[in-house]
């Protein structure tokens, strides 16, 4: 069964059909490796603290490997919030990694919710790129995340916690 997203946000699960000789579901795009493991790095709405029953079947298999940070700058777009790259090395958002142990299987539907998919009309908002975290016990490991594309129009989050923000919102009459 592959997740996917209703309009108003629910899950549903979807039979995989196979698609290609000994791959089940969509395929990976060609630049994709495809690793028996990956790790993803998810600094919004997919932290173990701020997603809810809706969006944990989509983090369904995914292994908290613990805290860290990656080089970018974070938005907050209401809903959502959005990294965007920079090379102000000082500038730093932090998040969770995971790993994923079945990837080819696993990304697609983070990539649909992300809404960038093979599917979804270009010009994707969000892409998938690789990236260094720096880990709180000093390594460093190499992950999925997800970059905001447009040039942002939210309000900056000068702390790069997603959290910090959920948590100033909660407290606000």
């Amino acid at each position: 069964m592959e997740l996917d997203v209703r309009e108003d946000g629910g899950p549903i699960w979807r039979p995989v059909y196979l698609r290609a000789p000994g791959r089940a579901g969509q395929s990976p795009p060609p630049s994709d490796p495809a690793p028996l493991e990956a790790f993803i790095f998810v600094y919004g709405t997919l932290r173990k603290d701020a997603r809810g029953q809706v969006l944990s079947p989509l983090c369904r298999g995914w292994e908290f490997q613990g805290y860290g940070t990656v080089r970018g700058v974070l938005y907050d777009f209401g809903a959502y919030p959005g990294a965007v790259r920079t090379d102000d090395s000082e500038r730093r958002i932090r998040g969770e990694l995971y790993l994923l142990p079945n990837p080819t299987v696993m990304l697609p539907p983070i990539d649909r919710y992300e809404g960038c998919s093979h599917d979804d009309e270009e010009p994707h908002e969000f892409e998938r790129d690789r990236v260094d975290v720096a880990m709180e016990d000093g390594t460093v490991r190499q992950a999925w995340i997800y970059w905001y594309r447009p040039e942002p129009l939210g309000r900056e989050l000068p702390s790069g916690d997603y959290l910090d923000r959920m948590r100033a919102t909660r407290r606000s009459p």
